[in-house]
Protein backbone atom coordinates (compact mmCIF):
# COMPACT_ATOMS: atom_id res chain seq x y z
CA UNK A 1 0.00 0.00 0.00
CA UNK A 2 1.26 3.49 -0.91
CA UNK A 3 1.05 6.65 1.18
CA UNK A 4 0.84 10.40 0.56
CA UNK A 5 1.51 12.98 3.27
CA UNK A 6 -0.04 16.43 2.83
CA UNK A 7 2.75 18.72 4.00
CA UNK A 8 0.71 21.86 3.40
CA UNK A 9 -2.91 22.52 2.49
CA UNK A 10 -3.14 26.25 1.75
CA UNK A 11 -3.00 28.46 -1.30
CA UNK A 12 -0.38 31.20 -1.67
CA UNK A 13 -1.37 33.33 1.34
CA UNK A 14 -1.47 30.51 3.88
CA UNK A 15 -4.11 30.46 6.62
CA UNK A 16 -4.17 32.61 8.69
CA UNK A 17 -2.95 34.92 5.94
CA UNK A 18 -0.47 37.74 6.42
CA UNK A 19 -2.09 41.12 7.19
CA UNK A 20 -5.60 39.64 7.05
CA UNK A 21 -8.49 40.09 9.46
CA UNK A 22 -11.19 38.17 7.55
CA UNK A 23 -13.56 35.80 9.34
CA UNK A 24 -11.72 32.63 8.20
CA UNK A 25 -8.36 33.93 9.42
CA UNK A 26 -9.87 34.99 12.75
CA UNK A 27 -11.39 31.52 13.14
CA UNK A 28 -8.03 29.92 12.32
CA UNK A 29 -6.28 31.90 15.04
CA UNK A 30 -9.00 30.86 17.48
CA UNK A 31 -9.37 27.21 16.46
CA UNK A 32 -5.79 26.25 15.60
CA UNK A 33 -5.37 22.62 14.55
CA UNK A 34 -6.63 21.80 11.06
CA UNK A 35 -7.49 25.45 10.37
CA UNK A 36 -3.77 26.41 10.39
CA UNK A 37 -2.51 25.79 6.87
CA UNK A 38 0.94 26.05 5.30
CA UNK A 39 1.45 26.30 1.54
CA UNK A 40 0.58 23.12 -0.39
CA UNK A 41 3.16 20.37 -0.94
CA UNK A 42 3.18 16.58 -0.79
CA UNK A 43 5.52 13.80 0.33
CA UNK A 44 5.09 10.63 -1.74
CA UNK A 45 7.91 8.76 -0.01
CA UNK A 46 11.30 9.59 1.54
CA UNK A 47 12.78 10.27 -1.91
CA UNK A 48 9.92 11.86 -3.88
CA UNK A 49 7.77 14.95 -3.40
CA UNK A 50 5.46 17.24 -5.30
CA UNK A 51 6.28 20.96 -4.96
CA UNK A 52 8.92 22.70 -2.87
CA UNK A 53 7.56 26.02 -1.66
CA UNK A 54 8.46 28.70 0.90
CA UNK A 55 7.30 26.61 3.87
CA UNK A 56 9.61 23.70 3.02
CA UNK A 57 12.09 24.35 5.86
CA UNK A 58 9.29 24.54 8.42
CA UNK A 59 7.81 21.33 7.00
CA UNK A 60 11.27 19.73 7.14
CA UNK A 61 11.45 20.36 10.89
CA UNK A 62 7.82 19.67 11.75
CA UNK A 63 7.58 16.35 9.89
CA UNK A 64 11.26 15.29 10.16
CA UNK A 65 11.53 14.94 6.39
CA UNK A 66 15.33 14.58 6.13
CA UNK A 67 15.70 16.27 2.75
CA UNK A 68 19.25 14.89 2.46
CA UNK A 69 17.47 11.74 1.24
CA UNK A 70 15.38 13.55 -1.36
CA UNK A 71 16.00 12.50 -5.00
CA UNK A 72 13.03 13.68 -7.07
CA UNK A 73 10.78 16.74 -6.84
CA UNK A 74 7.96 17.28 -9.31
CA UNK A 75 7.01 20.97 -9.54
CA UNK A 76 3.53 21.94 -10.67
CA UNK A 77 4.35 25.49 -11.83
CA UNK A 78 6.63 28.44 -11.19
CA UNK A 79 4.54 30.46 -8.73
CA UNK A 80 6.42 31.28 -5.55
CA UNK A 81 4.16 29.23 -3.29
CA UNK A 82 5.13 26.06 -5.19
CA UNK A 83 8.85 26.48 -5.79
CA UNK A 84 11.32 28.39 -3.63
CA UNK A 85 14.47 28.50 -5.74
CA UNK A 86 16.45 30.13 -2.92
CA UNK A 87 16.23 26.94 -0.86
CA UNK A 88 17.86 24.98 -3.69
CA UNK A 89 20.96 27.15 -3.36
CA UNK A 90 21.70 25.47 -0.03
CA UNK A 91 22.73 22.26 -1.80
CA UNK A 92 25.95 24.09 -2.72
CA UNK A 93 29.12 23.06 -0.83
CA UNK A 94 29.64 25.47 2.04
CA UNK A 95 25.93 25.58 2.84
CA UNK A 96 25.42 21.82 3.30
CA UNK A 97 27.33 18.55 3.14
CA UNK A 98 26.03 16.80 0.02
CA UNK A 99 27.90 13.92 -1.56
CA UNK A 100 28.83 14.48 -5.24
CA UNK A 101 26.67 11.58 -6.38
CA UNK A 102 23.64 12.75 -4.39
CA UNK A 103 21.77 14.46 -7.23
CA UNK A 104 18.36 16.07 -6.75
CA UNK A 105 16.23 15.89 -9.89
CA UNK A 106 13.76 18.78 -10.30
CA UNK A 107 11.02 18.07 -12.84
CA UNK A 108 8.84 20.77 -14.40
CA UNK A 109 8.18 22.95 -17.41
CA UNK A 110 10.63 25.20 -19.21
CA UNK A 111 9.42 27.94 -16.87
CA UNK A 112 10.71 26.02 -13.85
CA UNK A 113 14.15 25.62 -15.47
CA UNK A 114 14.33 29.32 -16.31
CA UNK A 115 13.23 30.36 -12.84
CA UNK A 116 15.97 28.28 -11.19
CA UNK A 117 18.57 29.52 -13.68
CA UNK A 118 17.51 33.16 -13.26
CA UNK A 119 17.73 33.03 -9.47
CA UNK A 120 21.15 31.36 -9.53
CA UNK A 121 22.37 33.96 -12.05
CA UNK A 122 21.32 36.82 -9.76
CA UNK A 123 23.14 35.27 -6.82
CA UNK A 124 26.23 33.72 -8.43
CA UNK A 125 26.42 34.91 -12.06
CA UNK A 126 25.55 31.31 -12.77
CA UNK A 127 26.51 29.93 -16.18
CA UNK A 128 24.58 26.68 -16.22
CA UNK A 129 26.72 24.26 -14.20
CA UNK A 130 24.02 22.75 -11.98
CA UNK A 131 26.36 19.92 -10.98
CA UNK A 132 28.07 22.00 -8.29
CA UNK A 133 24.68 22.40 -6.63
CA UNK A 134 24.03 18.65 -6.96
CA UNK A 135 20.94 19.54 -9.03
CA UNK A 136 19.54 18.19 -12.27
CA UNK A 137 16.60 20.20 -13.67
CA UNK A 138 14.53 18.04 -16.04
CA UNK A 139 12.27 19.83 -18.54
CA UNK A 140 8.90 18.17 -19.07
CA UNK A 141 6.45 18.49 -21.92
CA UNK A 142 2.66 18.20 -21.52
CA UNK A 143 1.58 14.56 -21.09
CA UNK A 144 5.20 13.35 -20.89
CA UNK A 145 5.80 10.03 -19.15
CA UNK A 146 8.57 9.69 -16.55
CA UNK A 147 9.61 6.37 -14.99
CA UNK A 148 11.51 6.22 -11.68
CA UNK A 149 12.68 2.61 -11.75
CA UNK A 150 14.47 2.72 -8.40
CA UNK A 151 11.26 3.90 -6.73
CA UNK A 152 8.87 1.62 -8.65
CA UNK A 153 7.01 4.76 -9.68
CA UNK A 154 5.90 6.44 -12.91
CA UNK A 155 4.48 9.90 -13.57
CA UNK A 156 2.47 11.71 -16.21
CA UNK A 157 2.56 15.51 -16.41
CA UNK A 158 -0.96 16.64 -17.30
CA UNK A 159 -1.88 20.08 -18.57
CA UNK A 160 -3.53 22.23 -15.90
CA UNK A 161 -5.92 25.15 -16.32
CA UNK A 162 -3.82 27.71 -14.47
CA UNK A 163 -2.40 30.80 -16.20
CA UNK A 164 -0.95 28.74 -19.07
CA UNK A 165 1.83 30.53 -20.97
CA UNK A 166 3.93 28.80 -23.62
CA UNK A 167 6.96 30.98 -22.74
CA UNK A 168 6.76 31.86 -19.05
CA UNK A 169 5.24 28.71 -17.64
CA UNK A 170 3.14 25.68 -18.49
CA UNK A 171 1.48 24.50 -15.28
CA UNK A 172 1.09 20.77 -14.76
CA UNK A 173 -0.56 18.45 -12.33
CA UNK A 174 0.48 14.84 -11.90
CA UNK A 175 -0.93 11.36 -12.27
CA UNK A 176 1.40 8.72 -10.86
CA UNK A 177 1.79 5.08 -9.95
CA UNK A 178 3.47 4.11 -6.68
CA UNK A 179 3.93 0.37 -6.63
CA UNK A 180 0.54 -1.05 -7.59
CA UNK A 181 -1.45 2.06 -6.61
CA UNK A 182 -2.48 4.94 -8.88
CA UNK A 183 -3.09 8.52 -7.74
CA UNK A 184 -3.83 11.98 -9.09
CA UNK A 185 -2.78 15.17 -7.30
CA UNK A 186 -4.33 18.13 -9.12
CA UNK A 187 -4.04 21.40 -7.25
CA UNK A 188 -3.68 24.77 -8.98
CA UNK A 189 -6.01 23.89 -11.81
CA UNK A 190 -9.52 24.81 -12.73
CA UNK A 191 -11.87 22.35 -14.41
CA UNK A 192 -9.45 20.35 -16.55
CA UNK A 193 -8.67 21.44 -20.13
CA UNK A 194 -10.21 19.42 -22.97
CA UNK A 195 -6.81 17.91 -23.88
CA UNK A 196 -6.43 16.62 -20.34
CA UNK A 197 -9.89 15.10 -20.24
CA UNK A 198 -9.18 13.40 -23.59
CA UNK A 199 -5.91 11.99 -22.21
CA UNK A 200 -7.60 10.68 -19.07
CA UNK A 201 -10.35 9.05 -21.11
CA UNK A 202 -7.79 7.44 -23.42
CA UNK A 203 -5.60 6.08 -20.62
CA UNK A 204 -8.50 4.79 -18.52
CA UNK A 205 -6.64 5.15 -15.21
CA UNK A 206 -8.24 3.53 -12.17
CA UNK A 207 -7.38 5.81 -9.29
CA UNK A 208 -6.95 4.61 -5.74
CA UNK A 209 -6.49 8.23 -4.60
CA UNK A 210 -7.51 11.61 -6.02
CA UNK A 211 -6.64 15.00 -4.52
CA UNK A 212 -8.03 18.01 -6.39
CA UNK A 213 -7.89 21.76 -6.05
CA UNK A 214 -10.47 23.58 -3.92
CA UNK A 215 -8.88 27.00 -3.59
CA UNK A 216 -12.24 28.78 -3.62
CA UNK A 217 -13.69 26.78 -0.73
CA UNK A 218 -17.48 26.87 -0.92
CA UNK A 219 -17.54 29.40 -3.76
CA UNK A 220 -17.95 28.41 -7.43
CA UNK A 221 -14.65 28.92 -9.28
CA UNK A 222 -14.03 27.25 -12.65
CA UNK A 223 -10.84 28.70 -14.16
CA UNK A 224 -7.31 28.87 -12.74
CA UNK A 225 -8.50 27.13 -9.59
CA UNK A 226 -11.70 25.32 -8.74
CA UNK A 227 -14.26 25.02 -5.99
CA UNK A 228 -17.96 24.51 -5.41
CA UNK A 229 -19.87 22.92 -8.28
CA UNK A 230 -16.68 22.49 -10.33
CA UNK A 231 -15.16 20.24 -7.68
CA UNK A 232 -18.32 18.14 -7.78
CA UNK A 233 -18.47 18.16 -11.60
CA UNK A 234 -14.83 17.01 -11.78
CA UNK A 235 -15.56 14.07 -9.48
CA UNK A 236 -18.68 13.16 -11.46
CA UNK A 237 -16.82 13.20 -14.77
CA UNK A 238 -13.99 11.07 -13.36
CA UNK A 239 -16.65 8.64 -12.17
CA UNK A 240 -18.31 8.66 -15.59
CA UNK A 241 -15.09 7.68 -17.38
CA UNK A 242 -14.41 4.97 -14.80
CA UNK A 243 -11.30 6.52 -13.21
CA UNK A 244 -13.03 7.06 -9.85
CA UNK A 245 -15.04 4.30 -8.20
CA UNK A 246 -16.61 3.68 -4.80
CA UNK A 247 -13.18 2.44 -3.64
CA UNK A 248 -11.32 5.64 -4.58
CA UNK A 249 -10.21 7.86 -1.70
CA UNK A 250 -11.19 11.37 -2.81
CA UNK A 251 -9.84 14.55 -1.20
CA UNK A 252 -9.73 18.29 -1.80
CA UNK A 253 -6.79 20.51 -0.87
CA UNK A 254 -5.09 23.90 -1.53
CA UNK A 255 -7.49 26.24 0.27
CA UNK A 256 -7.58 30.04 0.37
CA UNK A 257 -8.99 32.07 3.24
CA UNK A 258 -10.97 33.81 0.47
CA UNK A 259 -12.89 30.54 0.07
CA UNK A 260 -15.00 31.63 3.05
CA UNK A 261 -14.90 28.33 4.92
CA UNK A 262 -13.21 26.84 7.96
CA UNK A 263 -12.14 23.20 7.96
CA UNK A 264 -15.39 22.15 9.65
CA UNK A 265 -17.43 24.16 7.15
CA UNK A 266 -15.59 22.55 4.24
CA UNK A 267 -16.34 19.12 5.69
CA UNK A 268 -20.02 19.96 6.09
CA UNK A 269 -20.16 21.13 2.47
CA UNK A 270 -18.20 18.34 0.75
CA UNK A 271 -18.39 15.21 2.94
CA UNK A 272 -21.96 14.41 1.82
CA UNK A 273 -20.56 14.08 -1.73
CA UNK A 274 -17.95 11.50 -0.72
CA UNK A 275 -15.15 14.10 -0.62
CA UNK A 276 -12.77 14.39 2.33
CA UNK A 277 -10.95 17.61 3.30
CA UNK A 278 -7.16 17.75 3.41
CA UNK A 279 -5.16 19.33 6.21
CA UNK A 280 -1.51 19.79 7.16
CA UNK A 281 0.15 16.55 8.25
CA UNK A 282 -2.59 14.26 6.96
CA UNK A 283 -1.23 10.83 5.94
CA UNK A 284 -3.35 8.98 3.39
CA UNK A 285 -2.76 5.30 2.69
CA UNK A 286 -4.19 4.09 -0.60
Amino acid sequence: MAKVTILGSAAAEGIPAMFCNCRVCQEAWKNGGKDIRKRAAYKLNDHVRIDFGPDTLYQEHQYQLHSENLKHVFITHNHEDHIDTHLLVYRMPGFSVVEPDNILNIYGSDGIYHKIHQNFWKMFHFEGDFAKFRLNPVKLQPFEHIVLEDEDMEFYALKADHMWDQVLDRPFFYVFRNGKSWAMIANDTGYFPDETWAFLEEKKFKFDLVITDCTGGVNDIEHGHMSGKWVLDTKKRLEKIGSVTADTKYYINHFSHNGNATHAELEAHYNPHGIQVGYDGLEIEY
